[in-house]
């Protein structure tokens, strides 16, 4: 007995008509699944291979900045700090 029979409600003769559709419809889908297992892991060996093998670029523009700058202070303090 084959996988295919009985899937409508349709007469057997007429029924074997669309086995041929049944079957393909079947094999695309087990290749697509395949295919997508294949990108899926390709990409995820890409992306591995990325984050792990590029080292990031350091941004030393802050080394040199005076912090002491960034901070709010009181006009109290501003006036302190001067000299008279």
């Amino acid at each position: 007995m084959s996988e295919y029979s009985n899937f409508t409600s349709l007469p057997p003769d007429q029924e074997a008509t669309f086995v041929v559709y049944e079957r393909h419809q079947k094999e695309s889908l087990d290749k697509g699944f395949k295919i997508g297992i294949i990108a899926s892991a390709v990409f995820a060996v890409l992306a591995l291979g990325v984050y792990f093998g590029v080292e990031p670029h350091e941004d030393k523009k802050g080394e040199s900045m005076d912090l002491n700058q960034l901070k709010k202070k009181s006009k109290a303090d501003v006036e302190a700090a001067q000299p008279k």
